[in-house]
């Protein structure tokens, strides 16, 4: 027969140990918790090796943040891109001997410009009236096509160019066209760009 003493002492230390085990759903919720904290540890450690990182990208793309550096090894500017072609002229509106600013994009870096006016056969002549005197009934009748070199220039390192040229004092149209040729060693490539303004009898 067992000892009722043993048996109680037993009985005491199971008890004991029973209040001392945690139930089962509090042991859930503990493994829960240290699951999420193991996550969130992961994802900072993540977002900080993200930001150390990303200055190092941006230092190398350069400061534009195209990926491209904005100068060259010797920190000079880098040449843009050339625009698309265009021609405008300013005043619109002059008379013979008058100036006309011509702005323009379009041609290589760097490649030379020539800039003149021409008109189409049969077009009206703006003339003094000295000159319709003397050419009396011609003056109804137009003229013969005409094209002359004004001025040049050199394009800049982004295609565009600038450069003012004089209406000729010589008979002209009344509505001739400016021109501006960007040359090119190869003649395919050589770009021709015109506007036309009005010329008015001074």
């Amino acid at each position: 027969m067992a000892d009722p003493e043993s048996s109680l002492r037993r009985l005491v230390e199971e008890g004991t140990r029973s209040a001392r085990r945690p139930p089962v759903g509090r042991l859930r919720d503990r493994a829960r918790r240290r699951r999420g904290v193991r996550r969130a540890a992961v994802t900072a450690a993540a977002a900080v090796t993200v930001l150390a990182v990303l200055p190092l990208t941006l230092r190398d793309s350069g400061d534009s943040g195209t990926g491209v550096p904005d100068r060259t090894a010797s920190g000079t500017p880098r040449p843009t891109a050339t625009d698309a072609p265009s021609l405008r002229a300013s005043p619109s509106q002059s008379v013979p001997g008058g100036a006309v600013a011509l702005r323009g994009t379009g041609c290589a870096p760097g490649a030379a410009v020539s800039l003149g006016i021409r008109w189409e056969r049969g077009a009206k002549l703006v003339l003094s009236m000295e000159e319709e005197k003397v050419q009396g009934q011609q003056k109804t009748n137009g003229t013969a096509a005409a094209n002359h070199e004004l001025s040049s220039v050199d394009a800049l390192a982004t295609g565009s160019f600038e450069a003012t040229v004089t209406v000729p004092t010589a008979p002209v149209a009344a509505t001739p066209t400016l021109w501006a040729r960007c040359r090119s060693t190869e003649p395919a490539r050589q770009l021709t760009q015109y506007t036309s303004i009005t010329v008015h009898r001074g």
